[in-house]
Formats: C-alpha cells, sequence, structure tokens
C-alpha cells in the first residue's frame, strides 16, 4: 500500500512539473536585458547556507579552546627546536634528484637557442654546475 501510495505521488509530482505552463506577464525582448527587480527571482529569497544551532556551552569555551591553540602554536613555532625532519624542507629539488637541473638548463638552453631568446645566464650556471662536478670527482 506504501509503496502504490508513494508511486501515484511520485507520478503526479512529475506529470505536475511537466504539465506547469509559465506565465510570461512581462515580454521581454531577447536583445535586452532582464531587469531583475521586476522578474520572478527577486521575490525568492536564498536558503541559509549555515543553520543557527543553539547549543548548550559553558561560557569559558571559546577562551579555553582560543588559549589552547594559542599555547600549541607558541611551542611549535617558538620553543621547539628544529629537528632532522625540518632541515628537509630545506632542500630543494636540485639537492634531491643528482642531475635535474642540468638537463632542465640544458633543455632551456636548447629552447632559447631556438627561438631566438638570450642564453648567457644558463650558460653562466651550467660553466658553474661543471666547475662544481669537476671539484667533486678531484
Amino acid at each position: 500500500m506504501y509503496r502504490n501510495t508513494a508511486k501515484l505521488l511520485r507520478n503526479f509530482g512529475r506529470n505536475f512539473r511537466a504539465n506547469r505552463s509559465f506565465s510570461n506577464k512581462v515580454e521581454a525582448s531577447e536583445n535586452e536585458p532582464i531587469k531583475f527587480s521586476t522578474s520572478q527571482a527577486s521575490r525568492k529569497s536564498a536558503r541559509p547556507l549555515v543553520k543557527r544551532v543553539d547549543i548548550d556551552m559553558p561560557w569559558y569555551q571559546p577562551f579555553s579552546v582560543v588559549g589552547s591553540v594559542a599555547v600549541f602554536l607558541i611551542y611549535f613555532c617558538v620553543l621547539r627546536e628544529e629537528n632532522d625532519l625540518d632541515l628537509e624542507f630545506d632542500k630543494t629539488l636540485y639537492d634531491r634528484i643528482k642531475g635535474l637541473e642540468k638537463e632542465q638548463l640544458l633543455q632551456s638552453y636548447r629552447f632559447n637557442k631556438e627561438h631566438g631568446k638570450s642564453v648567457d645566464d644558463i650558460e653562466r650556471r651550467l660553466k658553474e654546475l661543471e666547475e662544481k662536478e669537476n671539484k667533486v670527482a678531484v
């Protein structure tokens, strides 16, 4: 019985929406803008995104939360000593992957040569990298 009633209501809603006729009280040209204040949209009200819920909480709860977060941030950002993981964040990608900087410089060099751009900075950096590699090799 419940299924039949639900099915009947669902079909009625679908048919009602399909057969609705919209009244065009205001004749609007396709080339003219529609005035919002006279349109049907101006009569609609927006639903609130966040519903206000009254929760019983103690008066000191916001102060307690802000104080706890402040103490944590002071400890974490100021008082704590740096460890090995913090030092890892200081490394660049070029420090982590050998040969990456040289490969990217070579690709930039080829691209700039093909498009007639300056390659002076790239050549200078490539020479620095080669000198550094020679010092490590010796």
